[in-house]
């Protein structure tokens, strides 16, 4: 089958309207447009056809300058870096390639305008709340793409591993139940080409940087998603993945350089030990397996080190923060690289958007080794990654676990004073992704069996613990999941499908369970929205004593106190210990029921219970 899809590449130029001549020795040209007023100036092309490294390329249009012509190991790639001056114009101009002074291929390139004030966008940041959405396990807006002509992959719902063929229509239907639940930011997994024969539905095997999977929809969909996004108040973040391609992508027929991918003798994955690159006595071969084993069999690991790859795909993405508008970066299995190279991978684009801000995968294990991934720590190797925001994935771990246990020095209540006490390390406590769950972790509904009192718990702690948090789509309803696989963590979304026997996305197709949870969640979102003392505030937190927690987050604004019970029973709790957050009130709001506290006798909370108390005078 692989063969076959590359004969079909090869038999035609791409973006056929493009290309002019019958006798076209240029099957590819990316990327096909580009923009002026760019900050950088330089802009690389991937010429790629039989032979096309001895072609002499023209191009003759103002501002526009060819720099360089460089060559591989393989005569069917070329690449030629221009420069497009601050003078250059938008428009259309011709690409001519020609050898021994014959014409071989002719296409066309577009200049477009920016988008004013595109270089200082505003990115998402410590005010948002984001939600994760894998399309394909969403919501199917358009069924007549589920299946395309040459596409391995149709759909079949009845198999966890298939298509079930939610897409990018679907969730544009959805965007205003998003905004509603009070999201302000949309992270979408991978929406490119993806032509696998097992497993596409995810898109994190790319093969075709340039090109929505049209079984998710077309480019033009992906610009009208981040239309809708900005017409409701949210910022849209495109899922950034530098570590691997697919194993269908065309390249892989045919590689543009014998460097190109990473390869060893025999098939060598990942260790997955991202730890090897912050151990101080670490051996070299962990951390070469490490960045140069592959993800799995079929995500070749890219080598980012030869730099006609590095600038090539640092412009994929550049391109599509430019052309649909992007506010704000996710990076994907960032250790899994070089870090070295990843840093300056990030770097490409901060230099071009000041403002972006980017959170970084780097699943590791304790607060000082993710705090090593924030761009601004004071590392002693002086290493920057480049990345102002990361995943506190030991926040989730702490989550998972403290409600369901019995509190002690160190279990229960007492995870959270410790995850807590350990902020020292980072640069920027308040730009951290926290989360209960994704599309790659056991769902968080099941890690507390499906306890409404301990969810709910989970729940308030996300949505008022400092950092920001993100949502996957599901945790509104405390969706079920199968712990110990991808599939698991990747149920649909009930009411996506013209066929689901409820939805889920209305409160008559919730059950009264689910219903509960979403008002809960829906609560607490609009109200962080609200208020700058969980967005930004300071954080003051009291050593758990007798299963009780608390932490006050205040500003000039206001002061918010969170209570937890982690009992089994009712505990009484006197103000006298935390003077220090109530002395200055008398009474509070408890935001999720409305209920009057009296902050200044004793206080009586329910057993498994989170109180979120706005303080009043």
């Amino acid at each position: 089958m692989k063969k076959f899809l590359f004969t079909l590449v090869l038999s035609i130029c791409v973006a056929s309207s493009v290309f002019s001549t019958n006798k076209c020795n240029l099957t590819k040209l990316e990327p096909a447009s580009w923009w002026v007023g760019m900050s950088n100036p330089q802009l690389q092309l991937l010429c790629y056809g039989p032979s096309i490294s001895s072609a002499d390329v023209q191009i003759d249009y103002p501002g526009i300058t060819i720099n360089e012509k460089i060559k591989t190991d393989n005569p069917d790639y070329l690449f030629v870096y221009l420069t497009i001056s601050k003078d250059a114009k938008a428009g259309t101009f011709p690409i001519v390639f020609k050898n021994n002074g014959k014409k071989i291929a002719k296409c066309s390139f577009e200049l477009k305008e920016r988008i004013k004030g595109s270089a200082d966008r505003k990115s998402f940041g410590v005010e948002d709340a984001v939600y994760l959405v894998m399309p394909d396990r969403f919501a199917n807006g358009n069924d007549k793409n589920d299946q395309q002509k040459d596409y391995i992959q149709s759909v079949d719902r009845t198999d966890k591993g298939a298509r079930h063929g939610g897409d990018i229509a679907g969730l544009i239907s959805k965007i205003t139940y998003i905004s509603d639940l009070g999201c302000t930011a949309l992270w979408m997994t991978p929406f490119f080409d993806n032509n696998d024969s097992q497993y596409s539905y995810h898109h994190y095997a790319t093969s075709d940087y340039y090109k929505v999977d049209p079984r998710l929809g077309t480019n033009a969909d992906y610009k009208s998603l981040s239309d809708s996004c900005h017409a409701h108040g949210m910022k849209l973040i495109i899922d950034v993945v530098p570590n691997h391609c697919g194993g269908s992508h065309w390249w892989m027929q045919n590689l543009p350089s014998s460097d190109w991918i990473h390869k060893w003798p025999k098939y060598t994955s990942s260790n997955y030990r991202m730890t090897a690159w912050t151990d101080p006595h670490g051996a070299e071969i962990d951390r070469q397996i490490l960045e140069k084993g592959w993800f799995s069999h079929n995500m070749p690991d890219l080598n980012l080190e030869n730099p006609l790859l590095f600038k090539y795909l640092s412009q994929v993405y550049i391109w599509w923060i430019e052309y649909g508008n992007v506010d704000g970066i996710r990076v994907d299995t960032y250790p899994y690289n070089n870090i070295n190279i990843a840093s300056a991978f990030m770097k490409t684009f901060r230099d071009e958007y000041p403002a972006i801000n980017i959170v970084g995968e780097c699943w590791v294990k304790s607060p000082l080794e993710i705090s090593y991934y924030q761009s601004g720590n004071n590392n002693k190797d002086r290493f920057d990654s480049n990345l102002p925001s990361v995943m506190d994935f030991v926040l989730k771990d702490v989550i998972h676990n403290a409600f369901n246990e019995n509190d002690g020095w160190d279990t229960g209540m007492a995870r959270f004073y410790s995850h807590y006490a350990q902020d020292f390390a980072y640069a920027n406590i308040n730009n951290l992704m926290n989360f209960l769950d994704n599309h790659d972790i056991d769902r968080y509904s099941g890690a507390v069996d499906y306890d409404l009192n301990k969810y709910k718990m989970g729940v308030a702690m996300l949505l008022t613990t400092r950092g920001f948090p993100q949502i996957y789509a599901g945790d509104e309803i405390m969706l079920e999941g199968i712990p110990g696989n991808y599939e698991g963590y990747r149920f649909d979304f009930p009411g996506g499908w013209k066929k689901d026997s409820r939805n889920a996305f209305t409160q008559e197709g919730r059950t009264p369970k689910e219903n509960e949870v979403f008002n809960y969640m829906r609560k607490l979102l609009n109200y962080r929205k609200q208020n700058t003392a969980l967005q930004t505030g300071k954080m003051k937190q009291f050593i758990p004593y007798d299963g009780i927690y608390l932490f006050s987050r205040y500003d000039e604004s206001k002061t918010i106190v969170m209570i937890f019970n982690n009992n089994q029973q009712t505990k009484s709790i006197s103000p006298e210990r935390y003077k220090e957050v109530f002395a200055d009130y008398t009474k509070g709001t408890e935001i999720t029921t409305q209920k009057q506290i009296d902050v200044t006798h004793d206080m009586t909370i329910p057993a498994k219970t989170a109180w979120v108390i706005e303080l009043n005078k």
